[in-house]
């Protein structure tokens, strides 16, 4: 129902007005074999993976897939009735060999809105191969430009397209690079020390990791650094760009805790290979075939069930 906090930042960060709703995205092998990325144009045949470059995606895919291509009619239920008149012919006196006539009324009616049909296609690229997965990077055909009236609307259509077809959003300049877009996979994470003595400093340094955090999150960090150093970490760490509002804590190298704090409804335990589980996104990860993790959410005493996972 709204742009992601985390777009609507980069979008303002972004030098150039002419901006592009797009993303990059590592998919195994194995996905592309069960047919998951069919509707987007990827698929495998006789060991090879055929990649179409560009595709309008199904209306059954979702309400915005849908929009996209017949458009959409809001009844407005927000705003003020208007009159409408209405006509019909009638015969006279009932009998339409004695004629006939029109005859009409007006009543309150909800406004309308009506969005004409965009018909914007996914440009699909394969930016690098390995054995096991390829990265790709999927694109709208129609660029957005910031001084636009529009603008907000038109993101968050573009946005919405994107992430029902391919699990996966974000925003780059118009002229990006391939670079640019292969950087947003990798996750750089900083490590820095627990230890009682350390405990207000590390709060206040991530604090500040947020522009203008309201007091909530200010308390969701306090409140997470003191129950993190309960459980004995050896390091807390922090994510660096696209993944700056992730904090967690290493209790052992293959053994972590991680939250986002802008959407603080559950906390992840990742039992092995973090970093790599770490760049997947909540959906992906939910998703995936991988269960080396635990999703507790907050509810309850959920500390407790964390405390439990972890034993």
């Amino acid at each position: 129902m709204k742009v992601p906090d985390s777009i609507l930042t980069t979008s303002k960060e972004l030098e150039s007005d002419l901006q592009l709703v797009s993303s990059v995205k590592k998919i195994s092998i194995n996905e592309i074999q069960s047919n998951l990325y069919n509707h987007v144009g990827i698929s495998i045949s006789n060991d090879e993976i055929e990649i179409e470059s560009s595709i309008l995606p199904s209306q059954s895919v979702g309400r915005y897939s849908n929009y996209n291509i017949n458009g959409r009619t809001i009844i407005r239920r927000d705003l003020p009735k208007v009159d409408k008149s209405f006509s019909v012919e009638m015969p006279n006196f009932g009998d339409w060999g004695k004629g006939s006539h029109d005859m009409s009324w007006t009543r309150p009616v909800f406004q309308k809105t009506h969005w004409l049909p965009r018909e914007i296609e996914i440009i699909v690229e394969m930016l690098e191969k390995d054995d096991s997965s390829i990265t790709i990077k999927f694109s709208l055909d129609h660029y957005i430009d910031r001084l636009n009236p529009s603008y907000e609307e038109d993101l968050l259509f573009h946005c919405n397209l994107l992430q029902e077809n391919t699990g996966v959003c974000n925003i780059f300049e118009a002229d990006a690079t391939k670079d640019d877009y292969i950087r947003t996979l990798q996750v750089n994470w900083e490590l820095f020390p627990p230890g009682e003595q350390n405990i207000e400093r590390n709060i206040d340094y991530l604090i500040s990791k947020f522009r203008n955090p309201p007091t909530k999150v200010q308390d969701i960090i306090s409140d997470r650094i003191k129950f993190f150093e309960s459980l004995q970490p050896i390091q807390y760490i922090v994510g660096e760009s696209n993944f700056s509002q992730y904090i967690g804590a290493m209790l052992q190298e293959n053994l972590v805790i991680l939250e986002n704090i802008r959407y603080g409804n559950a906390l992840y335990i990742l039992f092995e290979d973090w970093k790599e589980l770490s760049k997947l996104s909540r959906t992906e990860l939910l998703n995936s075939s991988n269960k080396n993790f635990a999703r507790i959410t907050h509810r309850g005493n959920w500390k407790n069930k964390v405390v439990n996972a972890i034993r």
